[in-house]
Formats: structure tokens, sequence, C-alpha cells
């Protein structure tokens, strides 16, 4: 009949096939296998990190034979520094040695706040060299032993021994310079002279031996504001020339007598007759 619907004509609803839910096959394979490659991965790193520590012996303190203390580090042992090492100050346990050993030189370098270098100390090999504006060596009581500055070097309080020869190009101040027992002490200029000047007077004595001025030229004894004293129980004079004038001879006007008072005073008399001297020179000893 016209407008009824044949049962064969209506559409029936088709079920799909049922789908798995989840990864299969290689894809599964593929996870599986990276999954357990980490957690390998992540095993030995676990281990190499234990490991590390314990060679390094890490802990809450420091690393190794290296301390951490509240006024710094402290260092039990050897190490070897292979960059600079900037340090306020380094000093060895109490009752230890500290060595400081170096392929090369050792230097130490001190530097002013605008970080510029200051004075040096280089510690070579078979030399000792410093390089500063003033050099000092105190001792434990703080007293200067040696300082050496710009233009001059002054040694400590007590007496300096050298056994050897020593040549100053400059002047030496010093109270007193003596030799070594049983040896004489020289003074020797070569080339110039020798000066000796006190401002308190200059004593030269010989305990137990003589002393002796050589020059190749003059020996000039001069004082300026007081005398000269030569005392001695025999005063010689060798190799004075001798004038042997021929005939009667010739007067000169600048010839005089050499005389001598009791209190032992030289002075020069007229060139003829018999020494006479006045209250005034013989009188004042």
């Amino acid at each position: 009949m016209d407008g009824e619907l044949s049962t064969t004509d209506v559409p029936q609803d088709v079920v799909p096939p049922p789908q798995p839910i989840g990864i299969y096959g290689w894809r599964k394979r593929c996870l599986y296998s990276f999954v357990v490659l980490l957690m390998v991965i992540v095993v030995i790193n676990l281990a190499l990190t234990v490991w590390i520590l314990r060679v390094l012996d890490f802990s809450i303190d420091g690393m190794g034979k290296l301390r951490i203390v509240p006024k710094g580090i402290r260092l039990e042992g050897e190490a070897e520094f292979v960059r600079p090492l900037y340090v306020q100050e380094l000093r060895a346990e109490d009752g230890q040695v500290m060595y400081l050993e170096s392929a090369k030189d050792i230097k130490l370098q001190a530097r002013s706040k605008d970080n510029k270098s200051g004075g040096s100390l280089v510690l070579g090999n078979n030399k000792l060299q410093a390089a500063c504006q003033e050099f000092e060596v105190v001792d434990s009581e703080g007293n200067i032993r040696l300082s050496v500055k710009e233009d001059e070097m002054t040694m400590g309080p007590d007496d300096m021994n050298y056994l050897g020869k020593a040549i100053f190009e400059g002047s030496v101040q010093t109270p007193t310079l003596c030799g070594p027992n049983m040896t004489s002490l020289k003074l020797t200029s070569e080339t110039s002279r020798v000066e000796i000047a006190g401002a308190g007077g200059v004593s030269v004595m010989a305990t137990a031996g003589d002393v002796k001025l050589t020059s190749a030229d003059n020996v000039r004894i001069q004082s300026k504001g007081g005398s000269i004293f030569l005392e001695s129980d025999d005063i010689f004079m060798k190799n004075i020339v001798v004038s042997e004038p021929k005939g009667g001879g010739q007067s000169y006007p600048d010839v005089y007598q050499l005389c001598m008072c009791a209190n032992g005073r030289v002075f020069l008399g007229a060139a003829s007759g018999d020494c006479r001297a006045s209250s005034q020179i013989c009188g004042n000893s």
C-alpha cells in the first residue's frame, strides 16, 4: 500500500568491532626498554655520586683533609695548588712545621688597597730576592736587627761579627769598629781616601798590637780647635832629612829650630841660638 514502509527499508545500527586500549606491539617493547635503560643510568649516577663522595671524603665540615673552621679553612696533610693562592694569613698548626715547595720559584706578593703590586719575596734556585722600599729584620721582641732603606743600612744594637772581607762604596756609621781576636784590622782605600770622623771624638786603640798608618802620599793629622798629643815613653822620628851645608852655609828666614817644653809641648824656636820659650807656651799643660 502507498504510505506504508516496509521493514526491509528501515536502517539498522551497525556495531563496530571492539578496539584494544593501551600500547601494544613494538611500541610497548621500546617504551619498556627505555624505562629500563633510564633506571640503569640513574642507578649508575647514584653509584658514581656515592663513590665520589667517599673518595673525596665529603662531609658537613669540609672535603677530604680540608676542613671549614670558624676562622677560615684548615688543611691537614699536603695540598697542591695549580693557580695563585690569595690568603690573608697562612700559618701551621702549633708545634708543626709548614713546608712550601715548588718546582720553580716560590713568590710571595703583597698588594695595596687599589690592587697595585707592593713588596715581594722570591725564593728561587740558590737565591732569595726581596723587592720592597724598606727591608727590616726583627727579633722575637720586636727589636730591629737589620734595616735597609733607599740610601742607608742600619744594623741592630748588638755587635756584628764579619769574618771575611767587606767592601763599602759609601759611608759607614758605627760607634765601635774592632778587629777579630789575634788578627789585624785593616782599613784600606785603593783609589780614594779613608776618612774617619766623629762628632764627639775619634779613638784609635790597639790593646795587643800596633797602630799603623800607611799612605802612598801624605799623612796629615790636623786639629782645628784643639791640640795634638803624642804621649809615649819613646817617640821616634825616622828617616828625617839631615841638612849638611857646605862651608859656612846660608841662613833662610823660614828655617826654625824644633824645641820641646818639659810638659811635652813642641814649638818652633829661632834659627840660631838656644831654644827659648815664654811662660805662655811652656806654662800651659
